[in-house]
C-alpha cells in the first residue's frame, strides 16, 4: 500500500524526533488559550470539474492512496468517461491531475515513494504489451525517468504485481502472486527488488500471494491472501515449510524472507485458514499495523463468497503482536477492513471497511473505522447522509487530525479541521506529465545527421556477372517430440500415471487443468530419449477436466 510517510531514508531515529517534536508543538498550539480551531470531521473535498464538464464529477476506481507529508499526496485512478487514467496530486491546497501516463486498474496500480521527489507506481506496461500489474514507472522530479516491463516469452518475465514499498531510492520491493518461473524451477510468490541499479526477481518459498508492502524500522513486512492471489480459491499453493494456520504476515531483511510469528486464531466455527490479511500500513512512532478479515481466498472460501467472521486488525508493539478484541457486534459477519493508516505519532489507525458484497460498489456509503490499541472501534459513515457515493477504498493519514479517504467510485474526503494551509509549490508537481519511455520499443535518436548513403554522386554500377543458381534444397520433417502417450490412470492414492515416449532430450511437465486454471502438476523434468511415465498428485476438490504436457526441447 504505502510507505511510512516521511522516513523512507537510512536515519529513522532522527527524523521521528523531528517529528514528535513537530507533533507536540502542534499540540500545545492547538491547545493554547484563542487557538482558532474548528471539529475535525470528514468532508467531502473534491477536485475541481475536469475541462468541459460543468460538475464536480467522480475519478473512478481508486488504486493507492500515499502521502510523503501534508502538502504532498498521490492518488492512482482508474478513470472513467471524463477522467483520464492515472495519477491525482495534492499541494496542500487542492487536487490536480499529475498524470496521465502509468496509470492502470485499481486492483494492481500502487504507489511506492522513495524519497520527497522519487516514488514509484506499479502499472500496465508499455503498448504493444499488455497486463494488469506487469510493468512498472519510476517518477523523479517531475517526469518518467525509466520504465520497465518484460516481453512475455522472457527467460525472467514479469510477474502480476500488487504490492510495493521503499525504504529510500536503493532499496524497494514490489510483491504479486504466487507463480514460478518459466524453468518450474522457482516457484513461490513473486517479487522484484530494486537495489538502485537493477530490478531483481525472487520467488517467495511460502507461496501465498502478496496482498500489501509497507517498510518500518529495518524491514519490510508483506501481507497476503490465503490463496494465490485475490479471491483464487482453485490455484495450488506451494509452501516451502507446512503451516498449521496461515502465516499471513512476512518479513524481509536484505533479501532473506520469513514468517513472522503470528498467526489468526480462528473464532469458534470458522476453518484454520479462514482469514487473510488485505493491508499494512506503518507511520513515525506507530506500528506497523496489519488489517484483513475471512478468507475470501483459499481452499475454505466459497465460491464467489468469503469465510464468514468478524474484520481482523493486527497491531505490533513491544515486538509482540496482537489481534484487537475488537466488538464483533459493531461489524457485520461479512465485514474486512480493506485498507488501513497509522496515525503518525499516536497508537492509533483508521481503517476503511467493506462487506464483501460491497467491495466494489460505487453507490453505497462509505464506512471508516478508527481503531485503538485497545480494541476501541468508533464506524462513520461517508456521506453522514443522502446518496451513498461508494464504499470507502483507501485511506491515508498524515498527522492526528488529518487524514483522506476515497472511494470505491473515487470520491474524496478530507478529516480536517477546516484551517488553511500553505501550497506546496514545488515544480515537480506543478504541470501534468504526459509522457513516458515506451521500454517495449527499444529506440535511440543520434545527436548528429547520419552519413549520406543517397549514392547520388556516386559512379555508375557495373553489373555484375550472372551468379550460379543456388544448390537445389531437400525439407526433412523432423517426427514430432512425443508419440505413443497411453491413457491416464488414477491409483489409490489420487495420483494420476501417464506413459509417453520422447523421441528426443526435452525437460516435461504434465498439467492437470480446471476451466483454464492450473489445478496439479508433475514436476518439470530434464528427460532422455525413450519410454517415461510422469506422476501428478491430484485433489478431489479441483478435479482436472484436461492433461496437457509442458515441453523445452534441449539443444544438443
Amino acid at each position: 500500500m504505502r510507505v511510512p510517510r516521511r522516513h523512507p531514508s537510512p536515519a529513522p531515529k532522527r527524523e521521528l524526533a523531528g517529528l514528535g517534536l513537530a507533533v507536540a508543538v502542534a499540540g500545545a498550539l492547538a491547545l493554547a488559550p484563542g487557538a482558532a480551531a474548528a471539529e475535525r470531521s470528514w468532508r467531502l473535498e473534491q477536485p475541481a470539474p475536469p475541462a468541459g464538464s460543468p460538475y464536480k464529477v467522480p475519478l473512478g476506481r481508486p488504486g493507492d492512496l500515499s502521502c510523503w507529508s501534508a502538502t504532498r499526496c498521490l492518488l492512482a485512478i482508474e478513470g472513467n468517461s471524463v477522467v483520464a487514467q492515472g495519477l491525482y496530486s495534492y499541494d496542500g491546497v487542492e487536487w490536480r491531475q499529475l498524470s496521465t501516463v502509468c496509470g492502470g486498474p485499481a486492483d494492481t496500480t500502487r504507489i511506492a515513494w522513495a524519497s520527497e521527489n522519487e516514488f514509484w507506481v506499479v502499472t500496465s506496461p508499455s503498448l504493444p504489451r499488455a497486463g494488469s500489474g506487469l510493468g512498472l514507472c519510476r517518477f523523479r522530479d517531475g517526469q518518467v525517468i525509466a520504465s520497465y516491463s518484460t516481453p512475455p516469452e522472457s527467460a525472467d518475465p514479469f510477474r502480476t504485481m500488487t504490492a510495493a514499498a521503499c525504504d529510500g531510492p536503493s532499496d524497494c520491493w514490489f510483491g504479486g502472486v504466487a507463480s514460478q518461473d518459466p524453468s518450474g524451477q522457482r516457484v513461490g510468490a513473486y517479487h522484484l527488488h530494486w537495489n538502485g541499479e537493477t530490478l531483481t526477481s525472487f520467488y517467495a518459498p511460502q507461496g501465498r500471494g502478496i496482498s500489501d508492502l509497507v517498510h518500518a524500522g529495518d524491514r519490510f513486512y508483506e501481507t497476503t491472501f490465503v490463496g494465490a492471489q485475490r479471491e483464487d480459491g482453485e490455484t495450488p499453493i506451494t509452501l516451502a515449510l507446512p503451516e498449521s494456520v496461515p502465516q499471513t504476515i512476512h518479513s524481509i531483511v536484505g533479501t532473506t524472507f520469513r514468517n513472522e510469528p503470528y498467526a489468526s486464531l480462528p473464532p469458534s466455527g470458522t476453518p484454520a485458514d479462514g482469514a487473510e490479511l488485505l493491508a499494512a500500513d506503518a507511520a513515525a512512532g506507530n506500528g506497523p499495523w496489519f488489517a484483513g478479515g475471512g478468507a475470501a481466498s483459499g481452499p475454505s472460501a466459497p465460491t464467489g463468497g468469503m469465510v464468514e467472521r468478524p474484520p481482523l486488525a493486527v497491531h505490533v508493539a513491544g515486538g509482540w503482536y496482537r489481534d484487537l478484541p475488537l466488538d464483533a457486534s459493531a461489524f457485520g459477519a461479512t465485514d474486512r477492513f480493506t485498507d488501513i493508516a497509522a496515525v503518525p505519532g499516536g497508537d492509533d489507525a483508521w481503517v476503511t471497511v467493506q462487506s464483501f458484497a460491497e467491495r466494489g460498489s460505487t453507490t453505497a456509503r462509505g464506512r471508516v473505522a478508527h481503531l485503538t490499541p485497545d480494541g476501541g472501534a468508533t464506524v462513520e459513515r461517508l456521506p453522514a447522509g443522502g446518496a451513498g457515493r461508494g464504499a470507502a477504498a483507501r485511506v491515508e493519514f498524515t498527522a492526528p487530525g488529518e487524514g483522506w479517504m476515497v472511494t470505491n467510485a473515487g470520491w474524496l474526503f478530507h478529516f480536517t479541521d477546516g484551517a488553511p494551509r500553505g501550497r506546496d509549490v514545488w515544480s515537480a508537481f506543478s504541470s501534468v506529465i504526459s509522457y513516458r519511455p515506451n521500454e517495449s520499443v527499444a529506440q535511440a535518436i543520434p545527436d548528429t545527421p547520419p552519413a549520406d548513403d543517397s549514392q547520388l554522386f556516386a559512379p555508375p554500377a557495373v553489373e555484375p556477372e550472372p551468379e550460379a543458381p543456388p544448390p537445389a534444397t531437400r525439407t526433412v520433417r523432423i517426427k514430432a517430440l512425443m508419440a505413443k502417450v497411453g491413457r491416464p490412470k488414477v491409483d489409490r492414492r489420487l495420483r494420476l500415471h501417464l506413459s509417453f515416449t520422447l523421441r528426443r532430450a526435452a525437460r516435461v511437465q504434465l498439467q492437470g487443468r480446471r476451466k483454464g486454471k492450473l489445478v496439479a502438476k508433475s514436476p518439470f523434468r530434464l528427460l532422455e530419449p525413450g519410454r517415461h511415465t510422469l506422476v501428478m498428485q491430484l485433489d478431489r476438490k479441483r478435479w482436472p477436466t484436461a492433461l496437457r504436457f509442458r515441453t523445452k526441447e534441449q539443444k544438443r
